[in-house]
């Protein structure tokens, strides 16, 4: 066998796979138009918790999604759900660029909430929040194309939250 043959064997043997295959799509960034548009929402009645304004999220896509993402030290240390987890959440945050975009614990409304299956018994469910009714969040306010973009891969239109903290709580 020649030195390219070789080389290019081990090349071949180098090449790391992830071990689990996901069927959920891989997300691609989202493409800003030249001028963006200010997005359009109204803030809900004050309440005495913090409100979200987002989407409902099953933690199982987000896994799901995170498995496509083989880092180097897999091998080493293999990932746990978790890891699966957070590389799903990063992979959204890089492919829309909300910044902040975080992971919210809220309650279920009476109407139009999250499928029973992702609302634990005390009434919560996850929901990935583009921004809050904080004062400290005003201008923080995501793009109609940003959130459009979530809503596209969704399939649903955001809605305000409640989340399980009092404001008093945390101001």
């Amino acid at each position: 066998m020649s030195a390219s043959e070789l080389l290019r064997q081990s090349m071949q043997n180098l090449r790391v796979q992830p071990e689990t295959k996901s069927t959920e799509p891989l997300l691609v960034a989202l493409k800003f138009p030249s001028r963006p548009h200010q997005l359009e929402f109204s803030y809900p009645p004050r309440h005495r918790h913090t409100q979200f304004y987002g989407f409902w999220i099953d933690q199982q896509w987000l896994i799901k999604l995170g498995k496509n993402f083989h880092d180097p030290e897999d091998d080493l240390d293999p990932p746990e759900e978790r890891d699966f987890w957070l590389r799903g959440f990063q992979h959204i945050c890089w492919a829309v660029r909300i910044d902040p975009l975080t992971v919210e614990i809220c309650l279920q409304p009476k109407q139009d909430g999250a499928p029973p299956e992702h609302v634990n018994a005390n009434g919560e469910m996850f929901v990935l929040s583009v921004f809050s009714d904080n004062e400290a969040d005003y201008p923080v306010i995501p793009f109609q194309e940003q959130v459009d973009y979530l809503a596209n891969i969704f399939g649903r239109k955001p809605q305000w939250w409640v989340g399980i903290w009092p404001r008093n709580d945390f101001e």
